[in-house]
């Protein structure tokens, strides 16, 4: 379902979220797999910040009022980040509900093979229900599921996890959503409210300061030229990124130097310059 701009998301952009004939057309395709309260979807709709630039408390409270209304939950996720590579990279994100020691593990880069569920997410843009037994589809179709996303399910007591993505293929970025502790939903009627809630979220959160990407290109760098960027960025000297990576500082110079070259800068500080 989800592409740079379905006709929904555009229109919803364009400020139409108060056409209540649109937001009903758009749900009605979802009744056959569960019984939608559209009162209470248009009235989060009705219910969403109308600025242009929304903060993300605002965010927030949309999600832990308006849309918990309609969507019980008991954590939700959501990050804004690009693929390149074969790795993911998280630039912002936000949550509500997740315990310290979760939000502590999160990468801001990763390897896309060591989640299976994103990848397919990545490649399908349709939503995916994961619990301790496996991951599928709205069809109830299987979905491989890596060890570590199926033991993060145990041991953060999840029970089981929603999640979906809106990707723009032209950047490689997007949005990832996931929600835990729907209660007493089948996997088909959570996946289904996903379906309508993802592109919300996904223009809502493109609203805030926190997605604007930089305003260079770095898909030129290679992989270890990205984890060297986000350590530099982090305030870490040559020494203590050489340490981090098990390189020589010889080798963190050169790597540097290419970098510059590729981003047409010059020296370290530059770099939070132009990736502002």
């Amino acid at each position: 379902m989800l592409a740079v701009a379905s006709p929904v998301e555009a229109r919803l952009r364009d400020g139409a979220l108060n056409s209540v004939a649109l937001l009903e057309r758009a749900a009605s395709f979802y009744r056959d797999y569960w019984e939608l309260d559209l009162s209470v979807w248009i009235d989060a709709l009705r219910a969403l910040p109308s600025a242009s630039e929304v903060t993300e408390e605002e965010v927030l409270a949309w999600v832990d009022g308006p849309l918990r209304r309609f969507f019980p939950f008991a954590t939700f996720w959501i990050a804004y980040g690009s693929i390149s590579g074969g790795r993911g990279h998280i630039h912002s994100y936000l949550a509500s509900g997740h315990e310290l020691e979760f939000l502590g593990t999160r990468q801001q880069s990763f390897d896309l093979k060591s989640r299976g569920c994103l990848s397919w997410l990545v490649a399908n843009r349709k939503p995916v229900f994961l619990d301790r037994r496996g991951a599928q589809n709205e069809a109830g179709t299987p979905i491989f599921a890596t060890e570590l996303e199926l033991e993060e399910i145990d041991r953060y007591s999840f029970g089981a996890m929603a999640s979906h993505c809106v990707m723009d293929p032209f950047v490689n970025a997007g949005t990832y959503v996931s929600f835990t502790g729907m209660p007493g939903k089948r996997p088909g009627e959570v996946l289904a409210a996903l379906n309508l809630i993802s592109p919300v979220l996904h223009t809502l959160y493109l609203q805030t300061k926190q997605t604007r990407l930089p305003t260079v290109d770095l898909s030129s760098l290679t992989d270890r030229q990205r984890d060297l960027v986000d350590l530099a960025l982090k305030g870490l000297s040559d020494k203590a990124i050489a340490s981090r990576l098990t390189i020589s500082e010889h080798t963190v110079g050169n790597h540097f130097r290419a970098i510059y070259a590729k981003l047409g800068i010059s020296k370290r500080s530059q770099l939070a310059t132009v990736l502002k």
